[in-house]
């Protein structure tokens, strides 16, 4: 490859000629000299093709090797696993098994002990069908020359046309031991002829994630016969000094030992092996994506002096919290830097998000600049709209709502307004990302709740500006250990209080059998003049009859439990204008309860509402029934939180209980990510990372910090791995995070 290095350019220099071409004004060429050079965007944004890039190189690889076209792959196995995202040779080999299994060298059943996983075989001499509910099974036993074992198999009906007395029987399963007769339940099992040869070795077995169409000794199978072929495509990324430092067996022998382990010590060395792998590739994407923030682009520098500062708090109507404060602190500092802001500020439901926004906001205007407030729904738009224009009575502020019916009603007057700027804050969902949607002197973007809109949504948002300020808020606490990994890129505010006068949401759990105490509850809190939220799963019915529904529910409760009560439904489906005056009736106090989906889960704020029913709990996450419960105590009464729901699994009883202990929106977050893991906990798919596969940050810290370390000296010593020995993991990096570099920087 002649000239400079080129990581990443395919992608990054063709976003920006896109954003360039949308928006000539509010882009400047790069020098050959800034900090964007060794990524491959050279003058102007001309850029070397990678020689990774090369489709004739790419297929010389047998990684490349198209899955249909694998030893043991028939056309119907290579669908099932493309559906399971395995596509190529590559892709097979990084399809790692779940857990291992001990099978045991085919042994006498006399010699049968209660562990592991064991094969014997004998001959059929009995066997029985027992219909009883709700459990049927099909019983057989075996013999051979030193014992009987017994088989079951429940749900096993179909059995009966396949086991028969007299034939042989190899079965594989767990033993355990019922009156002193050593028992199989559920065992794998085939016919065998008397004289077929036994298992004669014990062995670690890879088990692997399956389908009812693909099971995972298939796949194990079709592993064995290719992973020779995988292994010669396999590089080593680090040199050996950092291999021996950190303890770590080299990159193909852990491919091979994560497949075919010896024992079960080496299959752990080979996972921790390639779990560092993965955090070493997310930490190098994230330092450089700070490298590609902070090199280049030049943010609008805000002057705040003490006059302009006194001016914005008068609109408050109330003292800011310490934790306000500090985060205000911190926001103003960031306008006041040439470096575009890219800052999060999270903070537990009701604690005052907004507010900083809204400072941020007004100091950007007084700056004659432009902002934009983004939200993921309607809703949460239109409550930001309602209060700002509350907050900003009688200023000169102008501020317009952007939604699809704001757009249709405003027939392209709202565009022109907002391009010439005469629209100071706009305040909108998707219809801000329009096309024809231009800002005259955009400075500053809010997003709110910025994991229920995609990266690329907010790439656009952002790019339609010079280089705004940046600013994301969530209530969804994020973890320490979260937050070390995906949000390494990005400055981190917290706001660790409540404002004065708010009360902790007391939270009960109700079985289904017990809800007519939840029904009375919310008739003694109406009578004294408050309203509730009523929160189902889904819509209608989906005809399984497992769930509640917003339609059903309404019908059944207006006509039983609430009736007399003025209640209302609100659900995705209804028409925009519906939805905005259900929820100004039920400001308005002219609605007792909403009977509603999760389209209130974030920003709705009614103080008046101080009951919270949540039916089918268990159908819903840890972080969203928290988010849920935050509609209410938003005014100075006690409130309440009734989870109606069964513990159908374990998991559902750790949320419903979890709930009940506590309202620390940073302890529920630390649990959910327990028990979702990283991957689910904040739409990482969305994040512009990739995912992992092995690594699971909650129980990895130390080799977390390892690889941040390791990394950060990496890229130190070689800024854009240009070193022979880095040819590998360069291109590693390059085929990783492709595009997603770039978004990575949005958040």
């Amino acid at each position: 490859m002649r000239g400079p290095a080129a990581l990443f350019d395919p992608f990054v220099a063709s976003s920006l000629r896109r954003l360039v071409a949308s928006s000539p004004r509010r882009f400047v060429a790069l020098s050959v000299g800034d900090p964007y050079a060794p990524f491959g965007i050279h003058n102007g944004l001309q850029s070397t093709p990678m020689a990774s890039d090369d489709p004739a190189m790419a297929e010389a690889s047998p990684l490349a090797r198209p899955v249909g076209r694998l030893r043991g792959v028939s056309a119907a196995r290579a669908r099932e696993l493309e559906s399971r995202g395995v596509r190529t040779l590559g892709d097979l080999i990084e399809y790692f098994p779940r857990t291992y299994q001990n099978e045991r060298a085919e042994c006498p059943i006399d010699r049968l002990v209660p562990r592991d996983l064991q094969i014997a075989r004998g001959e059929v001499t009995a066997v029985d069908y027992i219909a009883s509910y709700p459990r049927p099974r099909f019983e057989a036993t075996i013999e051979d020359p030193t014992g009987r074992l017994g088989l079951v198999w429940f749900n096993g009906g179909y059995l009966r046309r396949l086991i028969h007395p007299g034939q042989i029987l190899r079965v594989q399963g767990k033993v355990r031991f019922y009156r002193n007769i050593p028992q199989m339940t559920q065992p794998k099992w085939q016919v065998v002829e008397p004289d077929a040869a036994p298992v004669g070795e014990d062995l670690l077995r890879a088990v692997y994630p399956a389908s009812a169409k693909l099971s995972s000794r298939a796949i194990w199978h079709i592993i064995d016969a290719n992973i020779e072929a995988a292994l010669e495509g396999i590089e080593e990324w680090f040199d050996a000094k950092l291999l021996a430092k950190r303890n770590l067996m080299g990159r193909r022998q852990a491919f091979r030992a994560i497949h075919q382990p010896a024992h079960w010590r080496e299959a752990t060395d080979a996972r921790r092996r390639l779990i560092y792998d993965e955090l070493m590739l997310m930490q190098i994407g994230l330092i450089l994506s700070r490298r590609l923030r902070g090199g280049r682009l030049s943010a609008p520098r805000m002057r705040i002096d003490r006059l302009l500062d006194e001016r914005i708090r008068r609109r408050f109507p109330f003292a800011l919290t310490a934790a306000q404060e500090r985060a205000v602190r911190q926001v103003v500092a960031d306008l006041q830097n040439p470096q575009p802001m890219s800052r999060l500020l999270q903070g537990d439901v009701g604690s005052g998000k907004t507010v900083v926004a809204v400072y941020a906001m007004l100091v950007t205007v007084a700056n004659r600049l432009q902002a934009a407030l983004l939200a993921p729904t309607e809703v949460l738009a239109e409550q930001h709209y309602l209060t700002l224009t509350d907050l900003l009575r009688e200023s000169r502020v102008t501020i317009e709502l952007f939604t699809s019916l704001t757009q249709r009603r405003g027939r392209g007057s709202l565009r022109r307004h907002l391009a010439d700027g005469d629209i100071h804050i706009a305040v909108g969902t998707q219809a801000l990302l329009q096309e024809d949607v231009e800002f005259a002197n955009l400075g500053l973007v809010v997003v709110d709740e910025q994991h229920k809109l995609g990266v690329r949504q907010r790439a656009q948002l952002k790019s339609k500006g010079h280089a705004p300020h940046y600013l994301v808020m969530t209530a969804t606490p994020i973890p320490r250990t979260l937050a070390l990994s995906y949000f390494a890129d990005f400055d981190v505010t917290t706001i660790d209080e409540l404002p004065p006068g708010r009360q902790p949401i007391l939270t009960r759990w109700l079985k289904p059998q017990e809800e007519a105490q939840a029904w009375h509850f919310v008739r003694e809190q109406v009578a004294a003049g408050r309203q509730a939220y009523i929160v189902l799963p889904q819509i209608e019915e989906d005809g399984a009859g497992e769930a509640r529904s917003v339609k059903a529910e309404f019908e059944r409760l207006g006509c039983g439990p609430l009736a007399g009560l003025r209640l209302a439904m609100l659900h995705g489906q209804m028409k925009t204008d519906q939805k905005q005056q259900t929820m100004n009736d039920f400001r308005a106090g002219r609605i007792d309860a909403v009977i509603t989906t999760t389209v209130i889960e974030v920003g709705i704020d009614v103080a008046n509402a101080t009951v919270m029913v949540i039916q089918n709990a268990e159908r819903f996450g840890l972080s969203q029934l928290h988010q849920l419960r935050g509609r209410v105590g938003r005014g100075t009464c006690q409130s309440h939180c009734l989870l109606i729901g069964e513990a159908v699994n374990e998991d559902a009883e750790l949320r419903l209980r979890a709930m009940t202990r506590t309202n620390d929106g940073f302890e529920i977050a630390e649990s959910d990510l327990k028990l979702r893991g990283p991957g689910e906990f904040f739409g990482t798919r969305q994040h512009g990372l990739p995912q992992f596969k092995l690594a699971d940050i909650t129980q990895e810290i130390e080799l977390l910090h390892q690889a941040k370390d390791d990394a950060l000296a990496l890229i130190e010593s070689d800024p854009n791995l240009r070193r022979p020995e880095h040819r590998a993991l360069r291109a590693a990096v390059a085929r990783q995070f492709g595009e997603n570099l770039f978004l990575a920087q949005v958040g």
